[in-house]
Formats: structure tokens, sequence, C-alpha cells
């Protein structure tokens, strides 16, 4: 057997409703209230198939720079359903450690996975490696699954569900660095599959980036994040773009396509119904940027560079067309009416509503958002249709 534990759902409390102001922009509105969790950033939204979407853990204060500490760090679950602005909290007795640079998927029949994360309980350096599943819908309460990946904790890993396949690209190790690895965790069988070692793809190594995966199957979409050099002193984000066909994905095999409008990190993503690829905000700093600080337990040193380095957060749209094997970016909203923000959860419901939740405006942790934005009838309102040609 994979499974360990098993814990009973907690009762669920259920907040009371909110109300949604005049639209904006292209339609997107704000809840009028703020949301009944802390502000925070690095949460995972996760769409469910009542139309209703989770919100996953997450940082909830300055993250403490090369400790890498998660003593702020939530092991919050709330559901949220957009139709009646109506929060229910699922987080009494979760059985997982507060993280963030986590990652999660959700299957059809709403069976959510929880993977990786920082840090382990009281070991601000040691990245988690836990494997976790619940499903909400059903009633079932949270897993732990016993089968550990071939490879140390990782966090800001990309993780993207074909089938029954999540397949894993790059992520932040504390043994080396921004990682380039692809790797499938199968979750009918537990078991997990290197398709290629870190240093074997073309692209530079990265964390903090985003991956999907075409509505066919047949290709896997990266892009953005945040590359490291000399063990984390350098640093620069990415603006490149790259496709690999599945379920082959050899490092032969990758192609570059074009760049994002720009070089970001810590972009949100989502595609919607039919079959765009969306990706919304995250975060810039100048090209190869150089950290002075002494050491990982050099704290006040870490917080200087990070006050002292130019920040720039975005609230543009951009769409890439899975369907028609698009290889340019179409920027559909230059300027949402939303603050920019770094890190936002966001995901599209089944009724076509994206829907954000918080973020953060500065570096290294802090000016958390604490507001819910939703935009309904998004592939109309973005004049993206279903389309296997070149708009």
């Amino acid at each position: 057997m994979y499974y360990s534990r098993t814990w009973l759902l907690a009762l669920q409390a259920v907040l009371p409703c909110a109300q949604w102001l005049a639209p904006e922009g292209l339609g997107w509105q704000k809840m009028d209230s703020e949301p009944p969790w802390k502000p925070h950033t690095g949460s995972i939204a996760a769409p469910l198939s009542d139309g209703s979407m989770l919100l996953i853990g997450g940082q909830a204060g300055r993250h403490g720079g090369g400790h890498f500490d998660c003593f702020n760090c939530t092991s919050d679950v709330w559901q949220f359903k957009h139709q009646k602005a109506e929060w229910i909290d699922h987080s009494k007795d979760v059985p997982w450690d507060p993280r963030w640079g986590h990652s999660v998927v959700t299957q059809a029949d709403d069976t959510v996975w929880l993977f990786f994360g920082c840090c382990e309980k009281g070991k601000p350096t040691v990245m988690l490696r836990d494997v976790w599943s619940f499903n909400p819908m059903k009633g079932s309460a949270w897993r732990k699954i016993e089968s550990p990946p071939p490879f140390e904790g990782i966090q800001a890993t990309s993780a993207a569900l074909a089938g029954s396949d999540v397949w894993f690209v790059g992520g932040w190790s504390q043994q080396r660095g921004t990682l380039s690895q692809v790797v499938v965790f199968n979750l009918e069988t537990l078991k997990w599959t290197m398709k290629s070692p870190h240093g074997a793809a073309p692209w530079d190594s990265r964390a903090d980036h985003a991956t999907a995966i075409s509505p066919d199957g047949k290709w896997l979409v990266m892009f953005g994040g945040q590359h490291a050099k000399e063990g984390g002193r350098k640093w620069n984000r990415c603006e490149d773009t790259w496709r690999v066909p599945l379920p082959s994905a050899k490092p032969s095999e990758w192609v570059r396509l074009g760049n994002l409008a720009a070089a970001r990190s810590s972009p949100g993503v989502f595609v919607l119904h039919t079959g765009w690829l969306m990706t919304l905000g995250g975060h810039w700093t100048p090209e190869t940027e150089l950290l002075s600080a002494k050491g990982p337990e050099d704290k006040d040193g870490v917080a200087k560079h990070h006050e002292e380095t130019e920040f720039r957060t975005y609230s543009d749209v951009l769409a890439l067309n899975l369907n028609a094997g698009s290889k340019k970016w179409k920027v559909v909203e230059k300027e949402a009416p939303w603050t920019p923000r770094d890190d936002v959860a966001v995901g599209v419901t089944t009724d076509d509503t994206i829907l954000i939740f918080g973020g953060g405006t500065l570096y290294g942790g802090g000016g958390y958002l604490h507001d819910v934005w939703k935009l309904e009838k998004a592939s109309a309102k973005f004049g993206l249709p279903l389309s296997h040609d070149e708009l």
C-alpha cells in the first residue's frame, strides 16, 4: 500500500456572502469586502467541477531570504464559490506542514494533489518532498502518499497534468540551485519517471516559471521564471518560451517559441476551455541581479538587498493558442484594473470565470494584497474563441 495515515475531514465553516463591485476594464469585478484569509502570496488556486475554486497554502510574511524559512507560511485550504462570493474553510486539522513554493493539480473527479514546497517544520533550509491528496467534493480526507520522488526536496517547480501523468519541470533545490530536470509522476501507479536529468535540456535551469499542456495532450509549453548562477548569487528573470512533444519529451526535442512581452518570474498560469494558454502578473528585477549578502545566515544582508533592488510587478494578460500550435504570445490586456502583482493565485472555473487572489508587491515578501477579482465569460471578453488557426 502506498497510502499512510488518513485524517477525518473537520466540520467546514461557511462564511457569509460578499458582493461584487461594478465592472472595470474588460469587465473585471472586485469583491467588495476583504476575504477571510490573511494577506499572503504564493497560494495555489485549484478549480473544482462545481465551478468553485480552492485556495491552498502560501506565504503570509517576509520569507527570511537565504534561510528559506516558512515561519509565516500557511496550511490554509479555502473553497470559494464565486457565484455567491461564499467562502468555505477546510483548514482545520490539515495534516501537512505549512508551505509556499508548492505545486497543486486537480483531476477531473476533483481529487486534489499537493506536492513539495518550502520548508520542513523547524528546518528552514530543508525543502519538502512529500505528496498528499484529498477530494473535497467526495468528502475524502487528506492522505499522505508514500511514494517519494527520485530527487531531494524542491520548491518552485511547475506541475502540469496530462491524463494520469503529472509533469514536473525545473524548480529550486537547496543543494543544486535552479533545476532543468523533467520528471513525471503517474497518479494511478504512483511511480516516478525521470524523463531528462538536470542539465540535459537546452534551456537555462529555472524556478518560479510556469508550464501547461495542450488540450490534445501532445505538447508541453514552458515559459518565464528565474535562473541562478554561482550558487544563487547571480539571478536573472527569463523571457523565453519553449515547447516539447509528449510523451517523449527528449532533451533534443525542445523548440524555442516567441518571448513573453517582458521577462518575468512567478507568473500566474491557466488554460481557458477554448485552448488558450494564459498568463498574468509576475515580477522583474534588473538582469544579472547580484546578491551581495555574506551568506544564507546573513538575513539582514538579504533583506537589505531586497529593499535596494528595483522590483517591477505586472498587471498585463497574455495568451498563446495551444490548439493552433502558436509560436507567438498575444497581449490581450496591457494593463488590467487590478494592482500589479507577483506570485498571484489564479485559475479559471468550469463556467469560464477567471479568479485571482492576493499576491505580492514587494521584493522578498511583503506588500501582500488582500483582494479577490473575477472576470466572467473570459474567453469572449478577451476575444479568444476555440480556434485551430492563428488570430
